[in-house]
């Protein structure tokens, strides 16, 4: 059994838009037996799928309390991953967690197979500490350097990386490398550490430190660069859907016959760029 699971909350229609159509996407090409668990504040969202999706409600309080009194990143990340990896939402023996903007692409079964037999997932390296030349990352990687001994394990290492976590997977006996990225997320945050994508950043260090993370883009798209494109068409998609009278069976036979078709991300021009500076500085 392999569990799927998303997180999904706030005011923004978009993020239960997307995390819709992520669930038709799993349910187009993941292999079974799987299952599916949405953590929401908002189930109504999700009447349409029925008993395929298990609903994990989420309320204000929870949700406070893993993000924590430091709330710089996406800490909430991590203790929905914890809190699945150990089998205390949902069931299953291997966990993966999905942003709502992502869309699987492709049948699933390699992935799973994988999976099982001991590789690790995030959706992709985005660059190595040591070896990037952006302002930003040269001062995340000089800041890791000047750390006490004992907040990163061995510290900070050359070939540390970077990876987006649009997908984390893993198989449940590799849950205590969960419980290691949220303690090394919480001493950065004693440390002084405030950077966006610390969540991201942690799980990349301790998971890649195993030797087994690999990407899982072949397998998914993580549209981030692109929200706007894809949600008009998801918009479009859902709502003929709705209109239709489709099943959830029928939305994911469309989705293997007609996939999205649109770049993950779309880059501003200059002019796009310039008027965003101009608009900082009114």
């Amino acid at each position: 059994m392999t569990r799927y699971v998303t997180l999904a909350y706030g005011d923004a229609p978009g993020v239960y838009r997307q995390s819709v159509m992520l669930l038709v996407s799993i349910i187009a090409y993941a292999p079974e037996p799987y299952e599916l668990i949405v953590t929401t504040d908002n189930p109504a969202a999700y009447v349409w799928f029925g008993t395929r999706v298990e609903i994990d409600y989420l309320d204000a309080a929870r949700l406070a309390a893993w993000r924590g009194t430091r709330p710089f990143s996406m800490r909430q990340k991590l203790e929905l991953a914890r809190l699945a990896s150990a089998g205390i939402i949902g069931i299953g023996d291997a966990t993966v967690l999905l942003d709502a903007d992502v869309v699987a692409v492709k049948p699933l079964d390699t992935f799973v197979a994988r999976l099982g037999a001991g590789d690790l997932f995030m959706h992709k390296k985005e660059f190595v500490l040591s070896e990037s030349r952006r302002t930003g990352n040269r001062k995340l990687w000089n800041e890791l350097r000047r750390l006490p001994p004992g907040i990163l394990e061995e510290g900070v290492r050359a070939e540390d990386a970077m990876w987006n976590s649009g997908v984390l997977a893993l198989a449940a006996a590799d849950r205590p490398l969960v419980d290691r990225a949220l303690g090394l997320y919480d001493r950065l945050g004693a440390a002084g550490v405030r950077h966006f994508a610390t969540e991201q950043l942690v799980e990349g260090i301790v998971l890649g430190r195993t030797g087994r993370l690999k990407p899982a883009e072949q397998w998914f798209t993580h549209y981030w660069g692109n929200k706007p494109g894809y949600d008009a068409e998801i918009s479009r998609r859902l709502a003929n859907a709705f209109i239709e009278g489709q099943s959830v069976k029928d939305a994911a036979a469309l989705c293997r016959q007609h996939p999205i078709d649109l770049p993950a991300e779309v880059r501003p021009s200059r002019r796009a760029k310039l008027a965003n500076w101009i608009d900082r500085r009114r």
